[in-house]
Order: structure tokens, then sequence, then C-alpha cells
């Protein structure tokens, strides 16, 4: 279903735009609604190019393949398929080339994730790939693992002088990820946007995501940001659905809510249901199956902005292939791109958007090992 909606609102910047719990803005002038139609075609421009097929992306050549290496997996956590499922492709691209891999699981905490870091240097791999893991959040053990000389790649990370590399996918890429559901927000509604934002801080790499989304849903002058709050992973199951029920009793009339990440979608849908707020555009984002299969069937969740989670695990391997060859890891990592999933595109998506090209054949010629 695509859902539309007529909202009765004025710019009111200085409020709607940064504070949260705004009063209610005095009825929408024919001026507001003809600026609000002329944003709300500008951002259904970007959402039919994100929409679009992707085309392209894997690196044209590589270093040669390092022999017999031993790779260690550490996902945040095997229970959000974001994490899980990037290890799952890595896994894969690691047998292609001849690589055995372990995973060892980060099970959401700092301390737990410190934990398999040193459960893994003492396997003593050539490398370990982490996904979903602060490197500020593990530095002892990044520290052990840099004293005996085993590359880490940091996947879904900030850039960090802890490990070999990070920034895959790469900043801008997250930052589309969050701007472009503004779009969609913004087209859907004519730029009539009212929105709830929950921000997960316990991440790095969802700052710029969330940025994105405010500062996107800040240039619609006829938009509001009518709350903006903030949960860690551990709050998902219990305070999030009472957080995103206050949320919702105080600002009734509210027409979007944005959370970080589709792994806590379903918790918001819990607290959203609690106070019967419906026919609302529930924005979530890496494209997980769970996401994508509620946003086909109209179980609640409107959109996302997906990440090709398989191939940003073959693109991992391919980065830390080019360390061990000392080669410039920075070449992998533009891989990766940005789709907008509504209900619509994943008409044609079963699981997992697969990125829209046969990348496995892409790495296996650039590798060499096609047969």
């Amino acid at each position: 279903m695509n859902v539309k909606y007529t909202v009765r609102i004025a710019a009111a910047i200085g409020c709607a735009l940064t504070l949260v719990g705004c009063q209610s803005a005095p009825p929408t002038q024919v001026g507001d609604q003809e600026a609000g139609a002329a944003l709300a075609a500008q951002a259904q421009a970007r959402v039919d190019a994100a929409k679009a097929p992707v085309a392209g992306g894997v690196p044209d050549s590589s270093p040669p393949v390092q022999p017999d290496k031993f790779v260690i997996l550490i996902p945040c956590s095997q229970a959000s398929e974001g994490c899980a499922q990037p290890v799952k492709g890595a896994e894969e691209a690691a047998r292609e080339i001849g690589w055995r891999t372990q995973i060892i699981d980060g099970k959401d905490t700092a301390s737990t994730q410190n934990a398999a870091i040193r459960q893994a240097i003492a396997l003593k791999p050539d490398g370990i790939i982490t996904f979903a893991i602060n490197p500020s959040s593990v530095q002892g053990a990044l520290a052990e693992a840099r004293s005996q000389g085993i590359d880490v790649v940091a996947s879904s990370a900030t850039a960090s002088d802890l490990v070999a590399f990070a920034d895959n996918p790469t900043p801008e890429a997250w930052r589309q990820s969050g701007s472009l559901l503004a779009d969609y927000a913004i087209a859907e509604t004519d730029g009539q946007v009212k929105a709830l934002v929950l921000h997960d801080t316990g991440f790095d790499v969802l700052v710029d995501r969330h940025a994105a989304f405010v500062e996107q849903l800040q240039s619609c002058a006829t938009c509001q940001i009518l709350d903006d709050q903030t949960f860690t992973f551990s709050d998902l199951a219990n305070s999030v659905p009472r957080l995103v029920q206050q949320m919702a009793q105080r600002h009734p009339d509210f027409n979007t809510i944005y959370i970080d990440y589709d792994y806590a979608v379903p918790t918001l849908l819990q607290g959203l249901r609690s106070v019967n707020a419906q026919n609302k555009i529930v924005l979530g984002s890496d494209g997980t199956s769970a996401a994508i299969k509620l946003i086909r069937d109209n179980g609640g969740q409107t959109a996302t902005t997906a990440f090709a989670l398989d191939w940003l695990g073959w693109s991992n391997i391919d980065a830390l292939n080019r360390i061990l060859a000392d080669g410039d890891p920075q070449d992998a990592a533009g891989a990766i791109s940005v789709k907008l999933i509504d209900h619509e595109v994943a008409q044609d998506i079963s699981g997992l958007w697969s990125g829209d090209t046969d990348f496995r054949s892409g790495y296996r010629k650039m590798w060499g090992t096609e047969s």
C-alpha cells in the first residue's frame, strides 16, 4: 500500500526543526502547500533514483589473492541479521579464495566483544574482521591484536587508528541511508512531515545516518521533527516500546516515525500498536529480510534503505586481502550502494536484496577463481 498523507501544518522553523515537544503549528497557508509540493517533487526524484536498479560496483582489479589465510569473523551479535548476514557473505567469499574462517559471536555488549577478540587472538589468525562493533568500545583487545601483528578490519564502523581499516560502507553511504528515508517521507506527505525520531547511541556509524535524516528534514521548511529521542541496543525489548508509546501519546498528530535500523522496528511497532497509532510511515534501515517481508506484506514497516548484506561480507574479504598484500583497502570500500525499498520495490525481492547485480561473478573474475 502506497501511503499518502495531507497534513495541515506551517513552517514554524525555529521550533519544529530542532526542538523536542514543540506546540502544534497554525493552519497551513496556500504558500506553504505550494512550497511543500515543490520540495516533495524534488524528494520524489531522489527517491525514484534510489529505487532504480543498481549497476556495477565490484572493483576492476585486485592484488593477487594471498594464499592459505585463516580469518576470524566477529559479528556484533549473531541474533541480529544486520550483523550476522555480512559474516555469512564473508565466510562464502573466504571459501572462494581458499581461506579458512571461524565465527565468534560478539553477543551484543562491549565486554563480550572484547572477550571475543581476545579469544580470536589466542587462535593466531592472519586477520580478524569485526562487524558493527565500535573500535572505541574494544580498544584493549584491539591493542593486543596489533601487538601480535594481527590485521583487523572493522566493517560497519567509523574510521579509527585502532584498526587496519574501517569505513566500509563509506560515511557517504551511511548518510545516504538516512537522507533517502527523509526524502521518502517528504515525498509521501507532499512535504508535510511530522516526524518522531529514535536514535541508538551505541553504534558510532549510526551518527551519520541519524544526522542525515534529521538534516534532510530540516531542509524542508514545511516539515517538523516533533520529538527526537535516544536509546541503546539493550533497551529494545522493554524500554523502546514504552518510549514509542510515550512519544506517540505526546504527539498524536505525527505521521512519520524513524528508527536507526530494521532490527528495532518490531519493538517500535509494538509501541505503536499499544496506542492504536495506525497508518503511519514507519522507517528503518539496513534491508534485513524481516524488514523487506514487513514492507512487502503491509506488515507495519513502510520503507527501508538497504545495503546488500552478503555483498558487504565479500567486500570486507576483498579489503583484508588488499591489506595482507600491502595494497590499499579503500579500493574495496566503494562497492556498497544504498537501495531504497518500499512496497513497490519489495514485491520483486524474496529474502534479502542481492544488490541488483551478480557481484559474486564480479569478484570471482577479479580474483581469477572463475571455473
